[in-house]
């Protein structure tokens, strides 16, 4: 029961980080808030001149490191030579727990976060703090946190990935009902993350079918014995174009295509309606680097940064800059998406997982 005890674990670390939030040893570096907010005409120079003696940033990213993280590190390397981004790569609950841990040990090592579920998580633990950037003026509201924990960096859509050399055009699924066929018995996995994985796949139906009709449904994909992988969604991805299943269900499209685009033996189809998220990136409450963790929150906000994330097949957040394969967003793909409430998957999380678990483990 590994997905229970890593849901458990997490949520026990909230509660009690949430717990000793007031007592967190304030070694932020001095002004961090009026830098996180600063707003005036002297901001961009201001914040270049204190990261020149910074020096440093500290990412904790759930992005893909040659497909964007690595790619937006030395775009923004390039743009402010004095800068050096270190980079640690986990899925949003990990890098969730990374920091909570860090900050129940008094220890403030990370500058910025990102991820499906990461801010929330940390929002309510006191380890993240609201910023402002002239670079949100071009996002709409729907996008933003009105409290400003977070902000969009890049939007997902779950979809199938089906070997394309172990599945004919006409065997594809194209509804949720044909994951039920017996063909697929035994051949299909997904991943156990609580925040991408199983569970949201289950809690994604349960809001657009209701109980009833979602159960009944459950039941009968429990039959067909998924594969649960302990891991992100890209190993599962890596499984399926390894051939070790020939599909895959509940992972990232534009991970899908990256992956085609570089000759792996793979494509995607959606299943209405899809689930979708925003990856959000947040500033931690005590950033070792405050001055240059805003410079990169601005980059990654800024049409420079989201162009980069759709040239590495990721779909940029920002309005004005589209997907290098347009198909993977719902207006040219032709698909639904029904976007998540972060707020909701973190207070339903520990429901989701326990019944993944009777389900499916």
């Amino acid at each position: 029961m590994m997905l229970r005890r890593n849901v458990t674990s997490v949520c026990a670390l909230v509660l009690t980080a949430s717990a000793l939030a007031g007592c967190s040893t304030a070694k932020a570096a001095e002004g961090s808030e009026e830098i996180a907010l600063a707003s005036g005409a002297d901001r961009q120079q201001m914040l270049e001149e204190g990261a020149k003696d910074e020096g440093k940033l500290m990412w904790y990213t759930t992005t893909i490191p040659d497909q964007l993280a690595n790619p937006l590190a030395e775009a923004f390397e390039q743009k402010y030579p004095f800068a050096d981004v270190e980079i640690y790569r986990a899925n949003s609950t990990d890098v969730a727990s990374k920091v909570i841990k860090e900050y129940q040990a008094g220890s403030h090592f990370v500058d910025v976060v990102d991820g499906t579920g990461t801010a929330t998580m940390l929002e309510s633990t006191d380890a993240i703090q609201p910023f402002t950037s002239p670079e949100l003026d071009a996002y709409p509201d729907s996008a933003k946190d009105p409290e400003g924990f977070s902000a969009p960096q890049l939007m997902y859509f779950m979809a199938v990935a089906y070997n394309t050399d172990m599945v004919s055009p006409d065997d594809v699924p194209q509804t949720y009902e044909d994951l039920l066929d017996p063909k697929w018995k035994g051949r299909m996995s997904w991943s156990t993350s609580p925040t991408s994985g199983g569970p949201l796949f289950l809690g994604n139906l349960m809001e657009a079918w209701g109980e009833d009709r979602a159960m009944d449904y459950f039941d009968d994909l429990a039959a067909q014995q998924m594969q649960n992988v302990d891991a992100s969604g890209r190993a599962v991805l890596d499984r399926v174009i390894s051939g070790q299943v020939p599909i895959g269900v509940q992972l990232f499209n534009d991970q899908i295509v990256d992956a085609a685009s570089k000759g792996a033996p793979v494509d995607w189809a959606p299943l209405n309606p899809v689930t979708a998220q925003y990856s959000r990136v947040a500033l931690a409450k005590y950033p070792p680097h405050p001055h240059t963790a805003m410079l990169f929150l601005d980059f990654i906000l800024s049409e420079e940064g989201q162009e980069i994330i759709r040239d590495g097949n990721g779909i940029p957040a920002h309005p004005e800059v589209d997907a290098l394969t347009p198909e993977l967003k719902p207006e040219q793909g032709g698909f639904e998406a029904q976007f998540t409430d972060p707020e909701q998957v973190m207070k339903q999380t520990n429901e989701w997982a326990d019944l993944y678990a009777e389900k499916f483990m």
